[in-house]
Order: structure tokens, then C-alpha cells, then sequence
């Protein structure tokens, strides 16, 4: 599964849960991503640039298309190899990690500490597609977690991260109160956004449509799966 989040003015960012990575294209390779994520062909692409590009020749379009399509393929993001330097994207971006502050003072709950330990050895020792895997089934057929309940929940988890030995930001976090909220019979949305110029990645939980955060963020831009 892909995730993306278009921008006019400064392009397309694109998050590969299969390896967790984040590539960002600027808005040519934007241009030439949506058509051929559409079903359109390497001439399709290239019309569509020109008519956005008119002053460019057609010649520097076709390489520059030609260079994206080798490029996509070869992070496998789409399955046609073709040959050329890069020009329009994507790059590989490498989005800073937000960490999230601890919780009110405290002890954490055990279960709290076992899904972050769990979360944390599953991100750490397998790709992201295994964790990306788990969050889903952790909240297939079940009743969303309401609100007030998320609240705690990721508050207890926040505390458990001040005690953590090992890295535990905001992905070890959130993914903690996924797999605990499935383990209660419920089901906590993991969420994932960014902020541009440079790009900073987060990752939050939404409990029945509604983002949980743990004080003071800002408006993150969320990614949405491709269909």
C-alpha cells in the first residue's frame, strides 16, 4: 500500500509502507505520477507536461519522463524500467521523526509497557509492511475506541516511553495504542502525516474520526492511501 499527499505548488510526497520509506517528487514528477498511477502510458505523461509546460521542448519532456519512469521502477513503485539520469523525481526524502513528550508523571500501566515493547521490537527487527499489517488486522471488524478512552490510553503509552529503554517516538507510540486497542476489541486508526521544507514525518492514531494528540502539534498534513 502507498500513501500520498499531493501539493500543487510543491509537489507529491509518496510513503511506501512495504519499506517504510518516503520519496517526494516535485510538482513535474507530481504531474507525470498521476497520470501513470491513473493507467496512462509514458505519452500520456509527456502530453500531459507539455501542456502544463509549454516552453519546454518535447525532447527534454520525453527524457525527463523516461528518467522518472527508471527511477519509480526502481524503488518499485511502478513495474516499467526505462533509461536516463533523474530529473523530476522522485527523491528520496528522509522525513525527521517527530518524538512525543511523555505523559503526566508516573508509573505506566503493565499493558501500556507491553504493546510499546511490542511495538518497538516489531519495527525495529521487521520491515514496516509486517507493522503497517498488524495495525490493520489489530482493527478489522471491530467497534471504533471512543475518544476519551484513546486519550488515556496513548497518555499511558507516552508515560511508558519515559521509562523505555529503546527508541520510542511518536511511530513506537501510536502503533503501541493500535495493537493495544485491538487487544481490547476496538479499533484505533494509525495515521500518518508530514510538514514540508524539510519534511517531518508523524505518525498519530484517530479514535472514531477523531485525531488523538498528546499537547501541542501542529496541523500535520495526512497521507492518504491510494485506492
Amino acid at each position: 500500500m502507498i500513501y500520498q499527499l499531493a501539493d500543487d505548488e510543491r509537489g507529491l510526497v509518496l510513503v511506501d509502507v512495504r519499506t517504510g520509506e518516503c520519496h517526494a517528487l516535485n510538482p513535474p514528477g507530481m504531474v507525470t505520477w498521476s497520470v501513470l498511477s491513473s493507467g496512462g502510458t509514458r505519452d500520456d505523461a509527456v502530453s500531459a507536461l507539455a501542456s502544463r509546460y509549454p516552453a519546454v521542448p518535447g525532447d527534454r519532456l520525453r527524457a525527463d519522463v523516461d528518467a522518472l519512469l527508471g527511477d519509480l521502477h526502481q524503488v518499485g513503485l511502478v513495474p516499467v524500467a526505462a533509461p536516463g539520469d533523474l530529473a523530476v523525481g522522485p527523491s528520496r526524502a528522509r522525513p525527521v521523526e517527530v518524538p512525543m513528550a511523555a505523559g503526566p508523571p508516573g508509573r505506566p500501566g503493565f499493558r501500556a509497557a507491553l504493546f510499546l515493547a511490542v511495538a518497538a521490537a516489531v519495527l525495529l527487527l521487521f520491515p514496516f509492511k509486517v507493522a503497517h499489517r498488524l495495525a490493520l488486522r489489530a482493527g478489522r471488524n471491530r467497534r471504533a475506541l471512543d475518544p476519551a478512552t484513546a486519550r488515556r490510553m496513548v497518555a499511558d503509552v507516552s508515560r511508558a516511553a519515559g521509562w523505555f529503554p529503546g527508541r520510542a517516538a511518536c511511530l513506537q507510540i501510536s502503533l503501541a495504542t493500535v495493537l493495544w486497542a485491538g487487544s481490547k476489541g476496538r479499533r484505533a486508526d494509525w495515521c500518518f502525516g508530514v510538514l514540508p521544507d524539510p519534511y517531518t514525518f508523524h505518525a498519530w492514531i484517530e479514535a472514531d474520526g477523531e485525531r488523538i494528540t498528546t499537547g501541542d502539534e501542529p496541523s500535520y498534513h495526512r497521507l492518504r492511501p491510494l485506492p
